[in-house]
């Protein structure tokens, strides 16, 4: 309403008369707009044109298929894209190429109508004035224009290499250069390609390729301060045991050169996926309940314990971490962590301002895993464990009836449990120290197992505790 007030009152500005001419000749207009709405009901409007077309005047079903008439004859039209020197014709339609001349109508046919009635008044009007003209709409073949991008990405595009980096024993970090790559811009060459429909003198189109970044590169690497270890374990393996060997590189190459950003979590059981033979695991002994028994992906919690004292030396926070239920031999008492897929996992959160980098490589005898970044605040960590209590071994006999009265077999070695906490202290620039509990792991205890001939009722079967 404002808006009419204001039209009416420009009229006026210049006439002596204004107040009554412009009364006039805004009622005038107001008329003819109205009677416009009146007559044009269920019709598009006149002046409104589709990919320059012209559809004003028409019924929705009757533009449609005045625009199919138009355009499927351009559908068979050949146009020649090249790059690079290379040049081959492709015709529309068998690319995936559909105009959507419904919709079309549909759109065309709302003009003048959306809005109040003060927005319909004004959309009118200028298209009484200048006429509109709307974009033919498309609903393509997507698996087809699908197949075609692929065909053409084989031909023409490249893909990006990254920056590897690399950690020797000593902790020098080097790295590989990385190289850009190349890839179709798929959105821009469909919508040239529905140019080329809409436009018959567009034959031929320069095929529209963007530089792909890759996701590490050189500079990354410097501006992030990866080549800077800020800590480094290592742990030993028997080599001869090639399938647990053969684990330990898959699950190590799962997550060698991963990045994480500062607040981001790395959760092992993600990055490493199921151990199963289908994912390329093998059946290595693995500790169940206590026990070392056969089973796919044994030797994977090797990598895990590694990875964990590469964490706490790096200063890292971690979230989630389960100690084994027995000790192991690769790392001392509460420096261990285990992992079972869809059930425990370790999680660490990089708690830095920059992004921090995964090194894991298996060479000869040997499993390291360095964690690459800029420090922040600290120089050294040292970590020390302690352990608070001692479970001494139960010795258990059973009766065994085969046996001769005096005969006594081992049939389990026992082992002692303990209570272990594992400290982490951090030097801080200035000589500020910060000693922090990290864990609390507990190893049960195993008791060492006989079976004997003497009968229970003869004699009570000793139970003693060494």
């Amino acid at each position: 309403m404002q808006l009419f007030r204001d039209c009416l009152n420009k009229l006026a500005a210049g006439n002596k008369n204004g107040y009554l001419l412009s009364i006039i000749v805004g009622s005038g207009l107001f008329l003819a707009v109205v009677t416009g709405i009146l007559l044009m009901g269920g019709k598009v409007l006149n002046g409104v044109r589709v990919g320059g077309v012209e559809v004003g005047g028409l019924r929705t079903q009757v533009a449609s298929q005045k625009l199919a008439e138009h355009f499927d004859p351009l559908l068979t039209k050949k146009v020649v894209l090249s790059y690079n020197n290379r040049s081959f014709s492709v015709v529309l339609n068998a690319l995936g190429i559909h105009p959507d001349y419904q919709r079309s109508a549909v759109n065309a046919y709302r003009i003048g109508r959306r809005g109040d009635l003060w927005n319909r008044i004004r959309e009118r009007f200028r298209v009484y004035r200048h006429g509109a003209d709307l974009p033919l709409s498309f609903n393509h073949n997507e698996q087809a224009l699908d197949s075609f991008y692929r065909i053409l990405e084989a031909s023409f595009a490249v893909e990006p290499v990254r920056t590897v980096v690399y950690v020797d024993a000593a902790g020098k970090v080097s790295y590989t250069q990385s190289k850009d790559g190349k890839a179709i811009d798929r959105a821009r060459l469909t919508r040239m390609l529905e140019e080329a429909l809409v436009r018959p003198e567009v034959n031929f189109i320069e095929i529209p390729v963007n530089v792909v970044k890759p996701w590490l590169s050189e500079a990354d690497v410097e501006r992030w301060g990866l080549n800077t270890v800020l800590g480094m374990y290592s742990t030993r393996f028997n080599p001869t045991l090639t399938d647990r060997v053969h684990n330990l590189k898959v699950a190590s190459n799962a997550i060698n050169n991963v990045i994480l950003y500062p607040g981001q979590n790395f959760s092992f059981n993600t990055w490493v996926g199921p151990r199963l033979s289908e994912t390329g695991y093998k059946e290595a002994p693995l500790v169940v309940e206590g026990e070392l028994v056969p089973g796919i992906g044994g030797g994977v919690c090797q990598v895990t314990s590694t990875l964990y004292n590469a964490v706490l030396l790096a200063n890292m926070k971690v979230v989630t971490r389960y100690n084994h239920s027995i000790p192991i031999t690769y790392v001392p008492m509460g420096r261990d962590a285990t992992v079972v897929y869809g059930g425990l996992d370790f999680i660490f959160e990089n708690n830095l301002k920059t992004p921090v980098l995964l090194v894991a490589m298996v060479e000869a005898s040997t499993l390291r895993v360095a964690v690459l970044g800029k420090k922040q605040g600290w120089k050294e960590v040292f970590l020390e464990t302690e352990v608070l209590e001692k479970y001494p071994y139960q010795t258990k006999e059973e009766y065994d009836p085969s046996l001769g009265e005096e005969e006594r077999v081992k049939v389990q070695d026992g082992r002692d449990g303990f209570k272990v906490a594992l400290y982490r202290t951090v030097t801080y620039e200035g000589g500020r120290l910060d000693r922090q509990l990290v864990n609390t792991s507990v190893y049960p205890s195993r008791a060492e197992k006989y079976k004997t001939g003497k009968h229970p009722g003869k004699k009570e079967k000793s139970s003693g505790i060494r």
